[in-house]
């Protein structure tokens, strides 16, 4: 597995209520779009739906409501740092690794957002 870039393992421990809203958008951008393949390892699915699932094991009527919303990955990590206000960026990336979404971890352009915060 691919490691982390450097500007991205620096954040990590960052709290997540830190990430701006550009940060937040990208990531929304990359994981909104439904993907159907599962990821080669871990078996889950590689767009929000996987991604909620990984983050804080939300249910299938959870995942059926933010299917609702305009950006189910915004209203995912909405709820989510609302739920759990220590949360850090390192949690999401971590999430993502999961997930095996190499391409957002790897993102120059997260990168800088994640760096600006």
């Amino acid at each position: 597995m691919a490691e982390p870039s450097p500007a991205v393992t620096v954040h990590s421990n960052v709290p997540f209520c830190c990430l701006g809203p550009s940060a937040r958008q990208l990531f929304a951008m990359r994981l909104d779009p439904k993907r159907f393949a599962l990821s080669p390892t871990t078996h889950r699915l590689q767009d929000w739906r996987g991604f909620s699932e990984v983050l804080l094991g939300f249910s299938q009527i959870d995942v059926e409501n933010f299917e609702r919303k305009d950006s189910p990955t915004i209203e995912i990590l909405s709820v989510w740092s609302r739920q759990n206000p220590q949360a850090s960026i390192g949690d999401v990336l971590q999430a993502l690794r999961e997930i095996e979404r190499h391409d957002i971890l790897h993102c120059d352009v997260l990168q800088r957002a994640i760096g600006e915060r």
